[in-house]
């Protein structure tokens, strides 16, 4: 039997990418399939946990007063805005750690690699919170009766470069997490670091300047601040930008794909 690597001479660039791409579409429904059980009844699991969160969020901040760092405009879109990007590249952070450890025996298979589990479990939850995040938002919009969202084709961009940056995140931690035994404590350290400086409760132009040196190192404070920017008409991002976090997020995706790969090449040495 023939243990070399795969080849098929008859191979074109752009039938690699559509079988890809098959397969990326197969994982990503069989992803949805198994964490919600029907599609249905997976995006509603998402919608709601979405809902809990900002209702949670919301009355935390109604309660303790903390109602006067948000923006002029209706609390329950500012909420939603920190609360969704925030949880959205979370769990996609999550979803690409453990992508590498799912992916099991199927890598050995000529045409997988670990990376197709990665963004197949990844677009699996941009799918869901960007629905839950949409669904919510309109829900909210035909409650108050009006629609507060100035610049809605700034959403897509930036929610997706959101995601990105929790993809690229998960993939550089995993990789750690697969090689050194003390990246489960960086994790740990990471994801609180990253739930304080993330900017959800409050916006960028209250806060004072020893606060901001130290939350302006994270591009999802950025990418928050600048859609509330997109979003209410009476507020403008002083201290905020798109081009930081876009560097950072592509940043992170060059050096995850270099790690995966450096990781792949290490195990096929492992196992011969």
């Amino acid at each position: 039997m023939n243990s070399g690597p795969y080849y098929n001479p008859n191979a074109t660039f752009m039938n690699g990418l559509l079988n890809y791409g098959y397969l990326l579409w197969v994982l990503v429904v069989r992803g949805l399939r198994e964490t919600g059980g029907a599609g249905v009844l997976g995006f509603l699991r998402g919608v709601l946990m979405a809902l809990v969160f900002c209702i949670a969020f919301y009355i935390i901040m109604s309660f303790f007063g903390l109602a006067g760092l948000t923006v002029r405009g209706d609390m329950m879109v500012f909420i939603l805005i920190g609360v969704g990007f925030f949880f959205a590249m979370k769990f996609t952070m999550v979803a690409a750690m453990s992508a590498m450890r799912k992916s099991g025996p199927l890598t050995q298979h000529p045409h997988v690699s670990p990376l197709l589990f990665v963004y197949a479990d990844s677009l699996g939850i941009f799918y869901n919170w960007f629905l839950a995040i949409v669904v919510i938002f309109l829900g909210n919009s035909l409650y108050t009766g009006k629609m507060e969202l100035a610049e809605p084709i700034m959403f897509f961009p930036i929610f997706f470069l959101c995601w990105l940056t929790g993809v690229g995140l998960g993939m550089v931690i995993g990789y750690l997490l697969a090689v050194f035994s003390w990246a489960m404590i960086l994790k740990r350290v990471m994801f609180k670091v990253i739930f304080f400086t993330s900017g959800k409760f409050t916006n960028a132009n209250v806060l004072p300047r020893d606060m901001l040196e130290i939350m302006s190192w994270n591009p999802l404070f950025h990418l928050i601040d600048q859609m509330r920017e997109a979003a209410f008409v009476n507020y403008t991002a002083h201290h905020t930008n798109m081009v930081y976090p876009t560097i950072f997020c592509f940043g992170l995706l060059l050096l995850g794909h270099l790690l995966y790969s450096h990781l792949q090449t290490r195990r096929n040495v492992m196992t011969g």
